[in-house]
């Protein structure tokens, strides 16, 4: 019996931006990457996991489990996560997983990932890091601040009596 392969989805085309500067703020989703000593491949989202982008993350995805056995994906630069990214997230973990590698997510301080998995289940689907394995402990990022009593979790002053 052949290994069933999934087709990766192929991404649309990017919409015309025409004379629209407003709109030419860069991409909605990019990717860095970096090998910590521990070996693992570590995939840095940075931006919007929605609809137009899903395609982009399960991609990017692939491309790196190719890499490394161990892949880590970084969600601390993403400021959505949609229901297309969670998907195209389990997709590829599953399809990792069948090859016999190991797909870990690191939250970071993005709330907007982190509410996203916690609200759907789907953190319970996946190995969630606090940090990157080998990370100097000095250079570990918060997961939640707590504001002042005089802001608010969205960074607007609030009045008094609030």
């Amino acid at each position: 019996m052949e290994d069933e392969k999934r087709p990766l989805p192929s991404p649309e085309p990017a919409e015309q931006l025409g004379d629209r500067p407003e709109l030419r703020s860069g991409p909605a989703l990019r990717f860095e990457t970096s090998r910590p000593p521990s070996g693992a491949a570590v995939l840095h989202a940075i931006g919007a996991i929605d609809d137009d982008t899903s395609a982009d993350l399960w991609i990017e995805l692939g491309i790196w489990s190719e890499e490394s056995s161990d892949l880590i994906l970084d969600l601390s630069g993403v400021d959505f996560l949609g229901t297309a990214g969670l998907t195209s997230l389990l997709e590829a973990r599953d399809v990792i997983g069948t090859e016999g590698k190991r797909l870990r997510v690191l939250c970071g301080g993005s709330r907007a990932a982190r509410r996203a998995l916690q609200v759907t289940g789907a953190i319970e689907e996946f190995d969630v890091l606090d940090r990157v394995p080998d990370e100097p402990l000095g250079s570990r990022e918060t997961v939640f601040a707590v504001p002042d009593p005089g802001v608010r979790l969205d960074g607007s002053v609030r009045a008094t009596g609030d």
